[in-house]
This record gives C-alpha cells, structure tokens and sequence, in this order.
C-alpha cells in the first residue's frame, strides 16, 4: 500500500514521526559538537605561558643552575602510556643543605606538572623514579629546590612515536 492509499491519518502519523525524528537529530547536533570541543580542549598542549607560570611559581625568583641535577630517560618514547623518567641528585651536598622539592614537567601534555616530591632531611638522598604518559614529542624538565635556596634545572628531549596521553 502505498501512502496515497493508506488513510489520512497514518498519513499525518507517519509525517509527525518523521518530523519529530528529524527534529530530535537536529536538536542534539550541538550538544555532540559541544562535547566535541570540550574533548579536544582536553587533549591540547599545555601554552608556553602556563608552563613558564609554573616555572616561575616554582622558582620563586631564584635563578636555576643547570647542573647538579640528572634527568635519565630514553631518547624514543616508543611507549609513549609509560616513559620511564628517573631523576638524581648527584652533587655533593653538605648535612645541612638537602633537597625540599622536586618537580617534573611535561611541557607538551595538557597538564603540564607530573609530580611533585618534597624531601626532609631525613631522606639522606634524592632519586625518583616515575613513568609518565606523554601526549606528543615535548622536553621532559626537572627542577629541585635546596634548603639553602639553590635550585638545579635538568632537561631532555623524547621524540614519542604516538600519543599516549588520553586526559
């Protein structure tokens, strides 16, 4: 049966439905492009202002010296979900001077700080080790604050083959 045989009001029905189907696509076409652009911002790069704020706030004013501090890590992230990251203090430090904190950056992933350690004393020594998941190729940075105000900056390059930084 065709719809010019079916009685008026299947005919009105079927329109109705129709329509309303339409009409119910169309109305969630924003709410997907919205999520959408949400996502994506998700997934962007951390700017290099946020980054540099998170230098500077760490910093605190004091100008990093770029020894003292070693970053061991691989140059090809060929797993890019967990790229083994260790961190040394390999000075020689006096009784009184030991490291407060340490942080790792990612300065390519959306969320730029990794981690973050605090020392005592007590720690005797400062080594981490950590596996980060990397986003995109990028400079893996460390910093460290000593008790007497030093801080020592390490950094290096890992080129990563694919993302691996889902949020």
């Amino acid at each position: 049966m065709t719809s010019s045989k079916l009685p008026s009001r299947f005919v009105r029905r079927r329109q109705l439905l129709l329509g309303s189907a339409a009409g119910l696509s169309v109305s969630f076409l924003p709410i997907k492009l919205q999520a959408q652009t949400a996502f994506d911002q998700l997934l962007k790069p951390a700017s290099a202002a946020q980054v540099q704020a998170l230098v500077d706030e760490f910093l605190k004013g004091a100008t990093p010296q770029e020894k003292g501090l070693k970053l061991g890590m691989p140059a090809l992230g060929d797993n890019p979900a967990a790229v083994p990251v260790k961190v040394v203090l390999d000075m020689p430090l006096k009784d009184d001077v030991y490291c407060q904190e340490l942080i790792i950056l990612a300065q390519g992933n959306p969320h730029p700080l990794a981690c973050r350690f605090t020392f005592t004393a007590l720690a005797g020594t400062t080594e981490v080790a950590v596996r980060l998941r990397l986003i995109e190729t990028q400079t893996i940075r460390a910093l460290a604050r000593l008790s007497d105000g030093q801080v020592l900056s390490a950094q290096h390059h890992i080129t990563v083959t694919a993302g691996g930084c889902g949020m």
